[in-house]
């Protein structure tokens, strides 16, 4: 797919590179906002995991409390 202005060769190569990094930048666009919603809800689960073992080693501390008091 060519268009008039990548068959004229007089244009200055920072141009030609501010050109493709704009082709490239469309194209990784919608890529890193998908990965970057799957990296929140991964976070969301891991998050939700360390809270449950949080809470799982609460109560088996509380518990321990308990037990240590009886005779």
């Amino acid at each position: 797919m060519s268009t008039p202005q990548d068959e004229q060769p007089d244009r200055p190569p920072t141009e030609r590179a501010e050109e493709l990094l704009d082709r490239l930048e469309q194209r990784i666009g919608p890529l890193s906002s998908v990965a970057g919603l799957y990296l929140l809800r991964l976070a969301a689960r891991a998050r939700e995991a360390v809270e449950d073992i949080w809470a799982e080693a609460q109560s088996i501390h509380e518990e321990h409390q308990r037990n240590q008091g009886k005779p």
